[in-house]
């Protein structure tokens, strides 16, 4: 607990909540601090072409492979205390439990803070995770933000090399279970009295970027008839997303950015751009959401004469988690007298990247109201410690029964 404040009080003093956004020296310095902590407990530390910081504890066979564990300590901006962090400090205070007991695994441990999960300001998420697994592409460095700065410009800035980032990609092969600690995000299991979360699947995400382009107008002299606003457009494709994600239980439909350009009030706006995400655990679902989403933009601006471009960003299909290490987290709680649900995560995680390639698990802790992405988010101590402790045990089940035989 005394690492969660620690971490979570490095912040930027000038903006809201608890802000720690990846790309700035504020999350360079989140990272930095994790990486000394490393280092303090005896770990192999470095940081990878990708800006991940990763520590190694050896194991007594390493040849076995490795067990991961670990989550992220960026924010999205007026965020809260304990998303991500609350995983990444887990995982610091299990490496510090082994030592002080004296135990040694006989895989070798690694804890991974992974670089900029959040969705940055380029729309793409889980970087350090994406990049590890190589699930990223050169042409991702090419997209651009709302000042049209380049995202492979933005990393050199915080000095990770696109080039190395690129080239980040860990042989995964080697890796034989990640298990990531998170707080739930939700009002799930504080609605069920559950003190532990055992996760399902985690949802997929369909991420895109909307261009309409109209016809500058004289605001007070063109007729509302021969407009070709392109403002208009993006906004009846907004409340568009609102209708067909409310068509689904599980349905997630969010606009998280709009411009308008000129920015005068006297003039028919010519360019409008948007920025939003579907997400849901049904594939199908998301799959028809894209396809309703594309016919009513392209109306909108039809109804207008206002041309629509769409761009898909990075996105991802949703990810189950593996049955075998759900089990074992569910054995764990039952042994530590926790109780425990199953649910899917409505969230987006670096698990669910790792997930291609390493049988994965999630284990939630509940959330305050389910409160998260603001400054109110909070998780109760006892909380945050029941989690790390089934982390752990966890941890210790899967050296003792993974490649023994």
């Amino acid at each position: 607990m005394s690492d969660l404040t620690a971490l979570s009080g490095l912040v930027d003093p000038d903006a809201p909540g608890w802000s720690r956004v990846a790309l700035t020296d504020f999350d360079n310095a989140g990272r930095e601090w994790v990486r000394q902590q490393m280092a303090a407990l005896g770990l192999e530390t470095r940081i990878d072409g990708a800006g991940n910081v990763i520590g190694r504890l050896p194991g007594a066979r390493p040849e076995l492979g490795s067990i991961m564990t670990g989550s992220h300590t960026d924010t999205v901006e007026g965020g809260g205390r304990y998303d991500g962090i609350v995983g990444v400090t887990a995982a610091l205070e299990c490496v510090r439990s082994l030592r002080d007991s004296g135990t040694r695994l006989n895989h070798d441990l690694l804890v991974v803070n992974f670089f900029s999960e959040e969705p940055n300001r380029f729309g793409i998420s889980c970087i350090g995770s994406r990049a590890l697994t190589g699930h990223i592409k050169a042409s991702d460095m090419d997209r651009l933000d709302s000042e049209s700065h380049s995202f492979g410009h933005a990393l050199q800035q915080v000095r990770v090399d696109p080039s190395a980032l690129l080239t980040a990609r860990m042989d995964m092969s080697k890796v034989r279970a990640f298990v990531e600690l998170h707080i739930e995000q939700g009002p799930h299991m504080e609605e069920q009295g559950s003190q532990i979360g055992v996760v399902s699947s985690i949802t997929g995400v369909k991420r895109f970027q909307a261009a309409f382009r109209g016809r500058p107008d004289h605001a007070g002299t063109t007729p509302m008839d021969r407009r070709q606003d392109a403002g208009c457009a993006a906004a009846g494709t907004v409340l568009a997303i609102e209708q067909i994600a409310s068509s689904h239980a599980d349905g997630r439909g969010t606009t998280g950015l709009v411009t308008f350009s000129p920015e005068a009030v006297n003039v028919v706006t010519e360019v409008a751009n948007l920025w939003g995400e579907f997400r849901s655990p049904d594939h199908a679902w998301l799959d028809d959401a894209v396809r309703r989403f594309e016919d009513a933009a392209q109306q909108e601006g039809r109804a207008r004469s206002v041309t629509v471009e769409l761009d898909w960003l990075p996105s991802e299909s949703p990810a189950v988690m593996d049955d075998a290490l759900g089990t074992l987290v569910a054995q764990q709680a039952d042994r530590l007298g926790l109780t425990r649900s199953r649910l899917y995560s409505g969230a987006e995680h670096d698990a669910a990247i790792i997930a291609k390639t390493v049988p994965t698990a999630m284990i939630f802790v509940p959330s305050h109201d389910g409160r998260s992405h603001c400054p109110e988010e909070f998780t109760n101590e006892r909380d945050v410690v029941a989690g790390t402790n089934v982390l752990l045990n966890t941890i210790l089940q899967i050296d003792s029964q993974y490649g023994l035989d």
